[in-house]
């Protein structure tokens, strides 16, 4: 029963260790190789070049999304969290859906405001100095981006 507890236990601590492609390397690690350790990307988006960005949104809540950058000789480039406050500086009003993902990957949950005609994006993660936040987008009738916020998520709302 040990045994089996701690074969359990490893394939478990395996997995999770993997799924931001920690073990991979860039320059020597094939596109194959990253869709072996870290599955099926959530999007893929093609350059013109032949390269291509593969997405992954992992974590608890989802709160990491990791960019895997892949050469057009099928080489990776790199592996990369994209939900950082540094990437979320980037999104300016005039962006389009298809660039905010191309930069963050897929958002948590879509909201629909019907009066504004705007849908917001949220994404979880954690901010540069580790607390829990959410950072929403909001894009107008034509896809563009509008505004944007980002708020840390209250850790003891609700406690006397």
């Amino acid at each position: 029963m040990k045994t089996l507890s701690f074969l359990a236990l490893a394939l478990g601590l395996a997995a999770c260790a993997s799924y931001d492609g920690f073990t991979l390397r860039a320059g020597a690690s094939s596109e194959a190789e990253v869709r072996s350790l870290m599955g099926a990307p959530a999007l893929e988006f093609p350059d013109s070049d032949g390269s291509k960005v593969l997405a992954y949104p992992r974590g608890p809540l989802g709160s990491q999304t990791y960019m895997a950058h892949v050469g057009s000789d099928g080489v990776l480039r790199e592996v990369r969290q994209a939900l950082t406050d540094d990437n979320f500086y980037r999104i300016q009003p005039g962006l389009t859906r298809d660039d905010v993902l191309r930069m963050i990957g897929p958002p948590a949950e879509s909201v629909r405001f019907e009066r504004l005609n705007q849908v917001s994006w949220a994404y979880r993660y954690r901010d540069t100095w580790g607390y829990p936040a959410i950072f929403s987008v909001n894009f107008d009738a034509n896809g563009l981006v509008v505004s944007k916020f980002s708020r840390r998520i209250d850790r003891d709302r609700g406690r006397d």
